[in-house]
């Protein structure tokens, strides 16, 4: 019987809570290959007897992994862990930092940058940020990588006049997620784009694709305050990083 984690003695406050709790339990299990791929998982009521908790609270994190596309719900035969394939995957309504997604899927993250600078922003910079133009922002260009090998280029510009004092510094020495995180202003939730690009111009270095193919994550992050915080253009190498979509009648 697993207990860890909130509410195992006392409660917790909010089912939802408990809803995410554990589906990050079962997804660190998943990803740590307790169950080979294409097996059945633990029923609904094996689990809620497991971790104590009620059948709506494990379905309600079953459904969020299976749109992660981590799991297949199969209506009368049960839940299967998915087939992950070679592809970094990751479900498209999730807000996250990539650098996390590449660790929980068992590869090696990586981050070369190129570029961390404090300039005027541009025109359609300014538009997504809703700041006056040529206002001053702090604009990133960095590799993503995985397992060695480049998943990504990144283009990213932060709003100056909300980031606490001190995270200027920091950002450039790892996760830009995880920099906001430590003081406070991290992302809760993003409006994106998704195109499929082909352009030569994009990234930067040997490892460049030579055929240019990219999907591109167009995306302004919001703050916790619903503020436009950072304006990011991810070009993520074809065939290297994969979005899924769980689409149901």
């Amino acid at each position: 019987m697993r207990t860890e984690g909130p509410g195992a003695s006392a409660g917790l406050a909010q089912p939802l809570t408990r809803a995410r709790w554990l589906a990050a339990d079962l997804r660190a299990r998943l990803l740590a290959g307790e169950w080979p791929r294409g097996s059945r998982l633990p029923s609904e009521t094996e689990l809620a007897a497991s971790y104590q908790v009620s059948r709506v609270t494990v379905r309600t994190a079953l459904k969020a992994l299976e749109s992660q596309g981590l799991v297949d719900i199969r209506h009368g035969a049960g839940t299967f862990v998915a087939d992950f394939g070679v592809a970094i995957r990751a479900g498209l309504q999730e807000l996250g930092s990539i650098t996390q997604t590449i660790r929980e899927l068992g590869h090696e993250p990586g981050m070369e940058w190129r570029t961390v600078e404090q300039r005027p922003a541009t025109a359609a910079e300014a538009d997504r940020l809703h700041l006056p133009a040529g206002a001053p922002v702090l604009a990133m260009e960095r590799k993503i990588l995985s397992d060695g090998e480049v998943v990504a280029y990144s283009y990213d510009t932060i709003r100056l006049d909300i980031l606490p004092p001190g995270a200027v510094e920091e950002i450039g020495r790892g996760s830009v997620f995880e920099v906001l995180e430590r003081f406070g202003v991290r992302p809760r939730r993003a409006f994106a784009r998704l195109h499929a690009v082909q352009s030569h111009e994009v990234g930067w270095g040997s490892r460049r694709p030579t055929n240019g193919l990219y999907l591109l994550l167009d995306q302004v992050h919001y703050s916790p305050g619903a503020v436009p915080l950072m304006y990011s253009r991810t070009y993520f190498v074809e065939g290297a990083f994969e979005f899924v979509i769980i689409r149901t009648a």
